[in-house]
């Protein structure tokens, strides 16, 4: 449940990485679509898989940071290092995939975009789960 709140936060998609832009930049749809070898075929499709690879990272990532509250690792210092856990996770699979690209070739203003929603997250989560475990 936590993790549902601190990723309702993000619900505004994070800005399209690829240059030229890709006239459909939902990311997470293509990651999972390549770790799953599917391709969706419709809209309904594709907004499925985006937000099951989008909640589904969440979760993940909630786990780890509800790990770290369990065993006394907690506030604001450990949410600023749990930032680069949730940005590890998302690069990890859309480098891994082919799907993204390399954080440091984005234009600076998705960079900040993208880990402004990452800081975000990590933090509404951690204080969730802090709360929730303590």
């Amino acid at each position: 449940m936590e993790w549902q709140l601190g990723l309702s936060v993000l619900q505004p998609k994070k800005s399209n990485k690829q240059s030229p832009p890709d006239p459909t930049p939902l990311y997470q749809e293509k990651t999972l679509g390549r770790l799953l070898g599917i391709a969706p075929r419709n809209d309904q499709q594709i907004f499925g898989l985006n937000m099951a690879m989008h909640y589904g990272q969440g979760a993940v990532a909630a786990v780890i940071r509800a790990v770290a509250s369990y065993n006394g690792m907690s506030g604001p210092f450990i949410d600023f290092m749990f930032v680069g856990v949730r940005l590890l996770i998302d690069q990890t699979l859309e480098n891994w995939t082919g799907v993204g690209a390399l954080p440091w070739i984005w234009p600076v203003g998705e960079q900040v975009v993208d880990i402004l929603h990452k800081t975000v997250y990590a933090f509404v989560t951690g204080w969730l789960v802090d709360g929730w475990i303590q």
